[in-house]
């Protein structure tokens, strides 16, 4: 019998928090949010298992008592824990490799073989290793790469054929892949997964081998911002082709193994949809904010501030762009950015410092680093701008309209039906439109003020503290229970 019905009366059920490169390393976003959870729902029992890319360091976060951190998954770092347990001698797993590759990067992936093999890693940690390094299994990923490169998908597109390099660095991923499922996971009554990627990973392993219930939320949509981030980067075709397929394969296991699907704003949802979830399996619960008191005055000195990591997804070279267009018409405004580059985006970093520099902004827009002080920084702010290509309902927005500030965006993810009547909304990329509202905004302190007092208004009313924390309540207590999942428990974003 299973851990999960055993301890299925459990008056405190345990919860385990799978992260993806945020919660408790990173500050801000779904790292915000995952701490609200952990310290606001005191009835459950919380493991946080993170995920992150290289060597561990100390959390940002102060981690309540109640709360288990457990040993994070390192990517990419040979000291990555789960290698116990007995080695098979039957030569079976000399083909995981190419069941990867076929389950996860093939349009139509198997996935109860995708599922089978993941498990399979955990059972025998230490044939993960060897198999990889074997000559077996890279033959085996060969074949199983040749038969993903025939496919005959007329909606998936042309397929490149992936060089030597693109082939061993996709054979490595999966390797990981492999490690991440060969590791431990403490016993639990609930999954909860923060993203449908990586993070997913254990919690699959952990509901195929015990049957607990799993709780997928999407603050983005992964496979999007995948194709998305891929679409910009420059990479060959081999290698796009490589990373947004891996996506893509991550993303329907995570749909396929969730009970619930948790998405922050209709609009993950309706892309959710379009992705194949079944829509009974979809209960949105929007991210909110402690109500705000009342909003101190702006400081009307031509500040605009921005909050978010550095990368790819958050398009900072448009904001640097919309910078110099509004400085060249507001030559007093001044752009602080807070936030810090994502791990493994250092040379998007480094593009940014250099189009900084060609544009010759200096100190009229600064890189703050990062902050622990979000919402003090956007108090500080007349404009609060955002130029991401991919977003579900950020974080960010939500601060600065707490903070009655004013938000020129792009209209991408949940940002349109939120900011509505409180803001301006872009295109995305379109680097003119918003130079031209944050200069609206800056010489009509009246109408920005005004916008900020209506988001202010919106976020009590709609986005509160309190309706999130007790819709993700309501969930997960009757998924550890084992009962049909509540009706929505917050307002529409259109009310």
């Amino acid at each position: 019998m299973s851990h999960v019905t055993t301890e299925r009366v459990r008056l405190r059920p345990r919860v385990l928090l799978t992260t993806e490169g945020t919660y408790p390393y990173v500050v801000g976003g779904v790292s915000a949010w995952c701490d609200l959870l952990v310290r606001s729902i005191r009835e459950i029992d919380w493991h946080v298992l993170p995920i992150v890319a290289g060597r561990r360091r100390a959390p940002l976060y102060r981690i309540p008592p109640a709360v288990r951190l457990q040993p994070p998954i390192e990517l990419w770092a040979e000291t990555l824990a789960g290698a116990r347990g007995p080695a098979r001698a039957d030569g079976h797993t000399d083909t995981l490799p190419r069941t990867l590759v076929e389950s996860l990067i093939g349009w139509d992936g198997d996935l109860e073989a995708l599922t089978a093999a993941l498990t399979a890693c955990r059972g025998h940690a230490p044939d993960v290793r060897r198999t990889f390094r074997s000559r077996r299994g890279w033959e085996s990923f060969l074949a199983g790469l040749r038969t993903v490169t025939e496919e005959d998908v007329p909606e998936a597109g042309a397929t490149p054929n992936l060089d030597l390099v693109e082939a061993a660095t996709l054979y490595q991923i999966l390797y990981w892949v492999a490690r991440t499922a060969a590791a431990p996971t403490p016993p639990c009554d609930v999954l909860h997964v923060t993203a449908a990627g990586w993070a997913a990973i254990p919690a699959i392993v952990a509901k195929a081998l015990h049957g607990t219930p799993l709780v997928l939320t999407e603050h983005g949509v992964y496979v999007r911002e995948a194709y998305l981030a891929a679409a910009r980067s420059g990479e060959s075709p081999g290698t796009r082709f490589a990373r947004t397929r891996l996506a893509r394969g991550l993303a329907r296991a995570a749909y396929a193994a969730a009970d619930v699907v948790a998405p922050v704003t209709d609009a993950n949802a309706f892309w959710e949809v379009g992705l194949g979830i079944d829509p009974a399996k979809i209960h949105v619960v929007y991210n909110g904010l402690s109500s705000p008191g009342a909003p101190q005055p702006p400081p009307r000195n031509g500040t605009v501030v921005s909050v978010g990591r550095i990368d790819p997804l958050k398009d900072v070279h448009t904001m640097l762009r919309v910078a110099d267009e509004v400085l060249r018409r507001v030559p007093s405004a001044r752009f602080e950015h807070y936030g810090p580059v994502t791990d493994g985006e250092e040379t998007y970093g480094r593009s940014c410092l250099a189009l900084h520099e060609r544009l010759g902004l200096g100190d009229r827009f600064r890189f703050m680093g990062r902050t622990t002080d979000p919402e003090g920084v956007v108090r500080d702010a007349d404009v609060v701008l955002m130029t991401s290509i991919s977003e579900g309902l950020p974080i960010a927005i939500l601060e600065a309209m707490a903070q009655a500030r004013p938000v020129v965006s792009t209209g991408v993810g949940g940002v349109p039906d939120v900011v509505k009547g409180c803001g301006i909304v872009t295109r995305p990329g379109d680097v003119h439109a918003l130079a031209l509202a944050v200069c609206t905004l800056l010489r009509r302190p009246e109408t920005a003020r005004q916008l900020g007092m209506r988001g202010h208004r919106r976020v009590r009313r709609i986005f509160d503290e309190t309706s999130c924390v007790e819709g993700y309540r309501d969930l997960l207590l009757a998924a550890a229970r084992g009962v049909a999942q509540p009706e929505p428990a917050i307002a529409q974003v259109a009310a």
